[in-house]
């Protein structure tokens, strides 16, 4: 298709072809046949059209619109929709080409510079890593000189919004969503990996109840590994800055000193932050955050939240000591300590601290039911042989032959018989101990005696027999 042809969809036609969202020969169709239709089309109509055929996204055909051709497609990855922008970068949604799956994925500021390898390795620790509460963290890559950073996608809501919504949460309520982290911590913690930036919006509350950890693998990004820091310093000062109101005292001195105890800070103040519906420190700007989570201790949680048993108040305090010998040793004693109290919850229980094994296939069933309902009780079924044909039961009269039936591999009921008493399983003749006489169409015929030697064989014999009386009938006539 030539230039003219296009008219004005000639440039956003040419943007297509440069965005690699659509392949040139399944393209080249859609525009022929659209233009063959609309010959005076603009690009807008153009862009509805592939819309309407699921073509393009509203997300991607905005774009195009707009003359940005680039960044669509990032490694296996093809941007769909835009979910939001956050300190380090824009989350898309995407979808992957190697198994058509949804991702979430998060593509770095250019500046960015980093050690793929190293980055790639880490990414790859995660596969050890597998609980229900825990998004793992799948895939990074450089693409078009941006970096972006993958993980399954999930629906949800954040906890941030869950208590804006409510104001905060009860005790066994909040008891229980800390439980399931402090699980996913710990799975993690176990393999060495930790998150760094846990906060209410990192946690996402499925449909079946479970609160996820989002964002799992930026912490360890961040953090400085063989001496060297794998994101730029602004891009790091923009994370921590963000996690402020969950920061510990230690990452706030070093924004790389990121660790399993720090995680502890961080869950103590989502906790507090579900009990009372406010932050620690809530007020003033980022340096006097800052100073307070280092100095300061936060309201009691006894006048925010009346309610909250003084066990409960404990473990809040105890994560959220500033020297980190102060904490838990580790996320098992956290484990132990809000189990009893996360019991009374009316919320969906949580989930084993392991992946739920796969539960075995089904046997399959010998026989199928029927779609219409059965009597009360079942007659015998009907055994079919090999050529679809149902031998009469040796336990009733000769009846005149039933009508021609379909050939069906479900057992089907007699009607015109005695009810017999229900049969387990369907049992072939040949599992029998009795003979069957087989019928005249169940006999094998004489090819099948022979098999394919034999009618080689009988195939020579009667070429030989023909040239014999061809070769008798001439020496007759000469």
């Amino acid at each position: 298709m030539t230039s003219t042809d296009l008219g004005a969809c000639e440039w956003f036609v040419w943007d297509l072809r440069r965005s690699n969202l659509i392949d040139r020969g399944q393209l080249d169709q859609l525009i022929g046949e659209f233009m063959a239709k609309h010959p005076g089309a603009e690009p807008p109509a153009l862009a509805e059209h592939l819309i309407g055929r699921g073509i393009l996204t509203e997300f991607q055909a905005d774009r195009l619109l707009q003359g940005k051709t680039q960044g669509f497609v990032l490694g296996p990855f093809t941007l769909m929709d835009a979910l939001g922008t956050g300190s380090m970068g824009t989350v898309y949604k995407a979808q992957s080409k190697n198994d058509n799956g949804w991702y979430a994925v998060k593509v770095l500021p250019r500046r960015s510079m980093w050690n793929v390898r190293i980055a790639r390795r880490k990414a790859r620790a995660f596969e050890q890593c597998q609980h229900p509460s825990v998004v793992p963290f799948v895939d990074v890559g450089t693409s078009g000189g941006m970096h972006y950073l993958a993980w399954p996608m999930v629906e949800g809501e954040t906890l941030e919004k869950i208590v804006q919504r409510e104001t905060k949460l009860a005790p066994d309520q909040a008891a229980l969503y800390t439980l399931q982290v402090a699980e996913g911590l710990d799975a993690c913690h176990q393999k060495g990996l930790f998150h760094g930036l846990l906060k209410p919006s990192n946690l996402m509350l499925g449909p079946d109840g479970v609160l996820r950890i989002l964002d799992f693998g930026i912490g360890c990004l961040l953090a400085e590994t063989e001496g060297e820091s794998l994101v730029d310093t602004m891009s790091t000062a923009n994370s921590v800055n963000s996690g402020l109101d969950c920061a510990s005292p230690e990452s706030i001195m070093d924004p790389t000193n990121l660790t399993a105890i720090g995680d502890q800070y961080s869950l103590g103040c989502v906790l507090y932050y579900c009990l009372s519906g406010r932050y620690p420190f809530p007020d003033g700007t980022a340096v006097e955050k800052m100073m307070c989570h280092q100095h300061k201790q936060p309201a009691p949680l006894k006048e925010l939240a009346p309610e909250t048993p003084d066990a409960l108040i404990a473990v809040v305090e105890k994560l959220m000591q500033k020297d980190p010998a102060g904490r838990y040793a580790n996320c098992q004693e956290v484990i132990e300590a809000l189990r009893p109290l996360a019991a009374s919850s009316r919320v969906v229980r949580r989930p084993n601290a392991q992946m739920p094994p796969r539960a075995p296939l089904p046997k399959p069933p010998v026989a199928q039911p029927s779609a219409t309902p059965r009597p009360a009780q079942r007659p015998a079924p009907l055994l079919r042989s090999a050529n679809g044909t149902a031998p009469a039961p040796a336990s009733t009269p000769a009846a005149p032959p039933p009508a021609p039936v379909a050939k069906s591999t479900r057992a089907l009921p007699v009607a015109a018989v005695a009810p017999q008493p229900p049969v387990a399983t369907l049992v072939n003749r040949e599992d029998t101990g009795t003979e069957t006489a087989p019928s005249a169409a169940d006999r094998p015929s004489l090819l099948q005696h022979l098999g394919p030697v034999g009618i080689v064989l009988l195939a020579i014999m009667a070429g030989a027999v023909a040239w014999l009386v061809s070769s008798f009938i001439s020496f007759i006539k000469f």
